[in-house]
């Protein structure tokens, strides 16, 4: 998904509401200078807007409204001076209508208004006439298909959903072309604190579809645990994140608990927790980790503690990864007391999603700390850090990052950060040492629930096409630029020959 996340990130971001409308109005009123028909013409075209968001749900707010009275009297401007010509821009503002609401089939009559109340004759009507079939042959080329992906589909709710954040816009995109894909979702309760894990992943971005799998999953003394997967497995809709949450059971069967070890590889490691048949491994990347995909009967958790940018595993990463998997599962392994504690703290900076939390283990005498951070990676010296403070507390940390994507893409022109990328995760982890040092350690009991659910997914075919999807509209960008400067340039003409 990273050519989706790419460009959410790129599109550009304006001041509140209040500077916006005072800019957009003294830069109107500066061009009137020029030629009073500018300032009539920003009027017009904000107040058709306001009356826009009304009749055909144009998806703008007062800040976007007043951004696009100014854009198109900018752009209007050099066509004015030369012939008095405001109807160059017709074709912009027809496309921005279109794609911006709702009832599309009202957009370009609707978009037409401010011309024709400015300049009422017919070559107006006639560069109106001309703009609308372009826009239409515009809209006929978009409507392409790259394998299940329709990529003017995909347009029209990828903009709806970047101006209202309402994911059903970009959940009805994907549910069109969803696969079914049954996975398990397993509880491990460590006395009142539960570990929760499920095969599916917690993306794409935002607060689409799985993007809110860790948030549902992790209230009270729960938190969540990044399995083997990939984006693939990214549940398309909130529906279907309810449908895992329904499935989730915490009451199982108990577990005896064994001495945990540690096996190193030559990029990765993995810590075992064993429960007889029953095993709770960690794999940690050494220098960087991402998803990946394995197989095993165990609770495998994929720790998401090592942000490298642009890193993808490669066979060989997944094939050393599986073989570590392998050789815990068939360690020996001796019975063991154990004594516990569960620490959570709410906290949300730039990486942070919600939380982090401790789950404190004294294996006589020797402790160990599984540290979540509700974050997408985690960076890697951060992670030193924080395992050097636990440490000199006497615990082997072990940190955990969700892999959640709800943080992906919330701001323009700002990608995710792993925990540590904001100087206030240093403060957190500092706050949550704290907190263990005091914390106190009782006899732990260990029980484990795991049951299957069908839902829809993304699937590998969504997730190439809509990566390949993204390139070709890019490339319509382009296309659109040109087909916005060829309807300028004729109107002008059209406007000296009439």
């Amino acid at each position: 998904m990273r050519g989706v996340e790419n460009l959410y990130q790129k599109l550009f971001s304006i001041p509140r509401a209040e500077i916006m409308v005072a800019i957009s109005f003294l830069s109107a009123l500066m061009l009137s200078l020029l030629d009073n028909i500018l300032l009539y013409f920003w009027a017009l075209v904000f107040t058709v807007s306001i009356v826009a968001v009304k009749v055909i749900n144009l998806k703008f707010n007062l800040k976007r409204i007043s951004f696009l009275a100014f854009l198109i009297a900018v752009i209007t401007l050099p066509a004015v001076l030369v012939n008095e010509c405001v109807v160059v821009s017709a074709f912009l503002l027809f496309a921005i209508y279109y794609f911006c609401s709702e009832k599309k089939l009202l957009s370009i009559p609707l978009a037409s208004i401010p011309y024709l109340v400015l300049s009422p004759n017919i070559s107006t009507l006639l560069i109106l006439l001309i703009s609308a079939i372009l826009a239409a042959i515009y809209l006929r080329i978009l409507d392409v298909r790259v394998g299940v992906v329709r990529i003017r589909d995909f347009v029209e709710n990828f903009v709806l959903f970047w101006l209202t954040s309402n994911p059903e816009h970009m959940e009805n995109f994907l549910e069109g072309s969803a696969e079914e894909f049954e996975g398990r979702v397993r509880c491990l309760t460590v006395n009142d604190a539960r570990l929760i894990q499920t095969d599916f992943h917690p993306g794409p971005f935002r607060n689409v579809g799985g993007a809110r799998l860790v948030e549902r999953l992790s209230a009270g003394n729960a938190v969540y645990l990044h399995s083997p997967t990939s984006h693939a497995r990214n549940p398309v809709s909130s529906g279907e994140v309810e449908k895992i949450a329904s499935s989730l059971k915490c009451s199982g069967i108990n577990l005896t608990p064994q001495k945990p070890f540690r096996i190193e590889g030559d990029n990765f490691e993995v810590y075992c927790f064993p429960f007889g048949e029953q095993r709770l491994i960690f794999v940690s990347g050494k220098k960087h980790i991402d998803d990946f995909i394995v197989s095993s009967k165990s609770f495998v958790v994929d720790c998401h503690n090592a942000f490298e940018r642009n890193y993808d595993p490669d066979s060989r990463d997944v094939e050393e990864i599986q073989s570590l998997i392998k050789e815990a599962e068939k360690r020996a392994s001796q019975l063991a007391e154990v004594k516990s504690a569960f620490v959570r703290i709410d906290a949300e900076t730039e990486s942070l999603c919600g939380y982090v939390a401790a789950i404190l283990l004294d294996y006589g005498g020797e402790g160990y700390a599984i540290i979540v951070f509700d974050a997408n990676n985690v960076d890697l010296n951060f992670r030193r850090h924080v395992e050097k403070l636990f440490d000199e507390i006497g615990y082997k940390a072990i940190v955990v990052s969700t892999d959640n994507h709800a943080k992906t893409g919330v701001r323009a022109k700002q990608s995710y950060k792993p925990a540590g990328g904001d100087t206030r995760d240093w403060e957190v982890a500092e706050k949550l040492v704290e907190k263990c040092k005091n914390a106190e350690l009782k006899e732990t009991v260990f029980s484990y629930a795991e049951r299957r659910v069908r839902i829809k997914v993304m699937g590998e075919r969504l997730l190439r096409d809509s990566e390949v999807a993204i390139g070709r509209a890019r490339g319509l960008i382009a296309t659109f630029l040109a087909f916005a400067a060829t309807n300028y340039l004729f109107s002008t003409m059209l406007r000296f020959i009439a």
